[in-house]
């Protein structure tokens, strides 16, 4: 089995249990095929950030598994191009202490800044491979010229780099990453938690009316999910034959004003009685609200693998979406769902209008999504590790 040290900043915490669940998922279904540790750098500055109180100990235990924690020094707001400086000194401190009990195989780091960046400076440092997992901001990072060469310098030197969407590669390569670095393995999801329900059963559980039409959207309160553009076009379907109510999924991010925001737009379009702000609610709590509702709505203008239409479309839950990151790859019109213009009200309106008009066979469309478990995410994810060592063994042979 392979050794593996996996690194990532944002995982669930007591603080935060929804953080990161999509790379810890994929960890949990690795540990069993692997001999796995997770390290959790610890971001803090003296008096300003301390450690928080929970990563006092040596790690915390989620589902199980053990994070490890690891101080990371940073200087908050300012000099943002050194934190893969600053991550790669606790991943290099971590790394010589597991070392001692026998040689780790690879790093396995999760977003390309700064823990992709930070992962292959400390695997040039003590001469292990190194593979990258990009998510979907280092589209936007890469926007940013101080950071910009980092990323694509540490993925092109990187042993392998994942994407976790066809788009997002195409961002990188396009960049100047190497197109034959980056695997594409997308995101899975629970299909046992996310599958079709009973419609009536669910909204009684929950204390909705079995009549009026439902849209749910799931995603942080922040500009880029363009909740604004939704509950704009929500205000355009008016109230005729069945009222119509939005419920929104999802808590305060690094936006803490967007909130607020959205809730003083909300009052202002007169949608109050309509709209339910939910905040952050656990997996199983999502999947009920799929299942209750007629039509899911997210007005993105950002994605990589978007989990959350994924998670609807396996609800039998039709999808009104943009076509950003790889919504296109799984939503096509008229099938499951339709695509609209980002920050276009109008089209997101129709589209909504289109959706909530007809009716769905839950059932096809949850059959009609192709995308695996967790457990074959974590074969694919293993299978590349193989045969990029092999290959790197190989080369070195050859010298």
């Amino acid at each position: 089995m392979l050794r593996i040290l996996s690194v990532c900043r944002t995982l669930p915490t007591p603080e935060r249990p929804g953080a990161g669940i999509f790379v810890f998922n994929r960890l949990k279904a690795m540990s069993s095929r692997a001999d796995l540790r997770i390290l959790q750098p610890i971001a803090y500055f003296p008096g300003l950030a301390p450690v928080p109180r929970w990563a006092a100990d040596k790690s915390h235990a989620v589902q199980g598994l053990d994070i490890l924690h690891e101080p990371m020094f940073y200087i908050p707001s300012l000099l943002k191009l050194l934190d893969g400086h600053w991550l790669s000194r606790a991943v290099i401190r971590k790394l010589r202490e597991l070392q001692r009990c026998g040689p780790i195989d690879l790093l396995d780091a999760h977003f390309g800044y700064p823990d992709g960046v930070g992962c292959v400076m400390a695997a040039r440092r003590l001469g292990i491979p190194v593979f990258v997992t990009i998510r979907g901001l280092e589209a936007v990072k890469i926007q940013q010229p101080a950071l910009r060469r980092q990323i694509i310098d540490a993925l092109n030197s990187a042993t392998g780099c994942i994407s976790v969407s066809h788009s997002l590669r195409d961002v990188m390569v396009a960049a100047g990453v190497r197109a034959n670095n980056i695997a594409v393995i997308p995101n899975a999801i629970d299909s046992t938690l996310f599958r079709p329900g009973d419609k009536a059963a669910m909204r009684a559980k929950l204390g909705l009316s079995a009549h009026d039409r439902l849209i749910v959207s799931v995603g942080h309160l922040i500009s880029g999910k363009r909740h604004n553009v939704l509950l704009r076009a929500l205000a355009r379907l008016g109230t005729n034959a069945k009222p119509v109510s939005l419920a929104i999924v999802g808590g305060a991010d690094y936006e803490p004003q967007c909130p607020d925001a959205l809730k003083a737009l909300t009052k202002e379009l007169n949608l109050t009685p309509r709209v339910r702000f939910l905040g952050g609610v656990p997996p199983e709590r999502v999947a009920e609200w799929l299942q209750a509702a007629d039509v899911f709505a997210l007005a993105t203008a950002r994605e990589g693998c978007c989990n959350a239409v994924l998670e609807s479309l396996s609800s039998g839950t039709p999808v009104v979406t943009t076509p950003v990151g790889d919504n296109a790859y799984y939503v096509s019109d008229g099938i499951n769902g339709y695509l609209v213009p980002v920050d276009d009200v109008d089209a997101m309106a129709a589209g909504l209008t289109k959706a909530l008009s007809r009716s769905w066979d839950a059932n096809a469309i949850s059959r009609g999504l192709a995308i695996g478990t967790w457990g074959d995410v974590a074969d694919k994810v293993l299978n590349l590790f193989a045969e990029r060592l092999m290959a790197a063994k190989s080369n070195q042979g050859a010298i």
